[in-house]
């Protein structure tokens, strides 16, 4: 079965067999093929160059070619799926990209369907060390976590395994140094916005998925919403959107809430997404609010075990009584949040990447994600 194509770089949909190839001219010319009998632009990339203003001229030269120009026996297929074009005289074209923006597609775009995930939250709330977590966790309980991540180069992207592999190491110095951000290896926000893609296998007999999810500066939110708009239009696209929320200065989740409810709220709306508010750092929280006297422990589930939406309903209670009612700013930013998406699509977690030693051991950093899931109907859960 065939799936629709949600490009994770432009956000546009398009049928799976609609993808351009890229190419090289040297290629095509040692082929014996007129070059620009394979530039002329289909009805995508017509669009895309409009939207752009792009000049015809220069949109020749972005390097590839609409199947539709090749013959039939020109075509080679997988399961129904257009892998690449094979001239006759020995060139193949491999490469597939989105028809509007010609970005290369992660392995596998069109055989299984993709969901994007917004992962959001102010300056140093601790977005990439959650998504590290997530996925090694995730990785850990068998849930798939194939990674399709691409760079520029066409390659995989091994950022968020490299930044496992360093948070692994452990240490409250190796912690202080990574936090200071004097640790050479380290992945930031600044230097790759995403889309990271994994292939997620929900459960025994499921079918895989691909997740797209993101890594945007939270300062941005505060500073310069415009380019939140321009560089993160699949917050209002995105099935599952996790806020996090600093424990170490709380104050910054009100940006985020608001920048949410009033740049992308109508779509997320539409969109009916699941919002998941994370206390992340958890061994922060009764630093951070007043009257919190005993741990609350991040809530964990088994590998394979279905995920208990009554425990998730009882757990996300607890925290709004006795966490969200105690602290004015996160009260207001969840009562906010509630009123603009609806109460049943909201709820509390509470999460942590290190231990009280400083050491790497995730708990609860996959349970937003899982819970998110299971409102779908796509992971075993229970009521």
């Amino acid at each position: 079965m065939l799936h629709d194509i949600i490009c994770p770089l432009c956000m546009k949909r398009f049928p799976a067999n609609n993808v351009v190839f890229r190419h090289s001219d040297a290629g095509l010319r040692a082929a014996g093929r007129d070059l620009q009998a394979y530039r002329v632009p289909d009805i995508y990339r017509k669009a895309y160059y409009a939207r752009h203003a792009i000049p015809v001229a220069d949109a020749m030269e972005l390097k590839t070619v609409d199947p539709a120009y090749f013959p039939e026996e020109e075509k080679f297929y997988s399961d129904g799926l257009l892998t690449s074009l094979r001239c006759a005289e020995g060139y193949t074209m491999s490469d597939r990209v989105c028809p509007f923006c010609h970005g290369k597609l992660y392995a596998g775009a069109g055989s299984m369907p993709m969901q994007q995930m917004a992962i959001i939250g102010g300056s140093n709330s601790g977005k990439t060390t959650f998504e590290a977590a997530m996925i090694y966790q995730l990785t850990r309980s068998g849930i798939g976590c194939i990674n399709n991540t691409l760079n520029g180069k066409g390659g995989i992207d091994s950022a968020v395994e490299n930044n496992i592999r360093i948070l692994r190491k452990g240490s409250q110095e190796k912690l202080e140094k990574l936090q200071q951000g004097t640790v050479s290896e380290w992945s930031a926000t600044e230097n790759y916005h995403g889309p990271y893609i994994f292939q997620i296998t929900p459960g025994k007999g499921s079918d895989p998925f691909a997740l797209a999810f993101y890594d945007l500066p939270g300062e941005q939110f505060r500073n310069d919403i415009e380019m939140v708009r321009r560089r993160a239009p699949y917050i209002a696209t995105a099935k599952t959107c996790l806020c996090l929320v600093d424990l170490n200065d709380i104050t910054t989740v009100t940006d985020v809430i608001a920048a949410l409810s009033t740049h992308f709220g109508h779509g997320m709306k539409e969109n009916g997404v699941n919002l998941a508010l994370v206390l992340y750092k958890a061994d922060l929280l009764s630093r951070a609010v007043d009257g919190i006297t005993q741990v609350i422990t991040p809530m964990q589930i088994e590998a394979n075990a279905p995920v208990d939406m009554n425990l998730i309903e009882y757990a996300s209670k607890q925290l709004e009584q006795f966490v969200v009612a105690r602290e004015g700013y996160l009260k207001g930013a969840y009562a906010s949040i509630c009123a603009l998406l609806g109460a049943e699509n909201v709820r509390l977690f509470i999460a942590q990447a290190f231990d009280e030693n400083g050491d790497f051991d995730p708990r609860g950093c996959e349970v937003p994600l899982l819970w998110s899931l299971a409102r779908q109907g796509i992971y075993p859960h229970t009521h």
